[in-house]
């Protein structure tokens, strides 16, 4: 049986940085465990931005600021990306690395707590794609508050749904502290497949990643 680490391990090896300072963020991150994003988790979200066209995306959790650069090299110079966090020494190395590369046109960092409500996100809605990588123990709670910001049609991407595939063994993990956020994610994860107005795709991609697409108001009425 081939480890599910492993593979994504393999995965991540096909995947490359679009410059230097990407590189050393992510030898950085690798170096002192700061949150960023899997290469092959960062890679589709990437893609899918391309398909989709989407220009007006919001990012709940910026870390070092690594997922909301690569976002925006993927989607242009003419996407508006709002990332949110509350830790102010995260907040300025993210603003440090946004400005190397020029991109503080496109991505602008709103300093809150992503689980409450905040008037500059709320002021930049709708957007096309909402990425959901903050606190896992608040995945349910983001979902319920930003699914009113997204367009009809619009995505919702949420990652680590897998949580280092602990998931599948709930019952196996011992520490009680582990197990109650293991148990929260498998929650969020059964929240999600039971959503009538979304259609989700859990995809073997990084740490996992949830796809949830909002169905347009006809469809809505057809199930009803």
């Amino acid at each position: 049986m081939i480890d599910f680490k492993e593979l994504s391990a393999y995965a991540d090896a096909f995947t490359c940085s679009e410059n230097e300072r990407l590189k050393q963020m992510e030898q950085k991150a690798a170096a002192i465990y700061i949150p960023i994003m899997q290469p092959s988790s960062m890679a589709f979200l990437q893609q899918l931005i391309r398909w989709t066209g989407a220009r007006r995306i919001l990012e709940l959790g910026t870390a070092i600021g690594y997922s909301s650069i690569r976002m925006a090299l993927a989607a242009g110079s003419d996407a508006s990306i709002i990332t949110v966090e509350r830790d102010q020494a995260m907040i300025e190395e993210a603003r440090q690395n946004i400005e190397t590369l020029n991109l503080q046109h496109v991505i602008h960092i709103v300093c809150g707590d992503a689980t409450e409500e905040l008037q500059e996100v709320v002021a930049a809605a709708p957007f096309d794609l909402i990425l959901i990588d903050a606190a896992k123990a608040q995945y349910e709670r983001m979902f319920h508050r930003y699914t009113q910001l997204l367009r009809e049609e619009g995505i919702i991407v949420t990652d680590n749904v897998f949580f280092h595939g602990l998931v599948c063994d709930v019952d196996g993990v011992k520490k009680r502290q582990l197990n109650r956020l293991v148990k929260k994610v498998d929650a969020y994860n059964h929240f999600l497949a039971q959503q009538s107005d979304f259609d989700t795709v859990f995809l073997t991609v990084g740490d996992g990643m949830a796809v949830s697409t909002m169905k347009a108001h006809g469809a809505h009425r057809e199930e009803r």
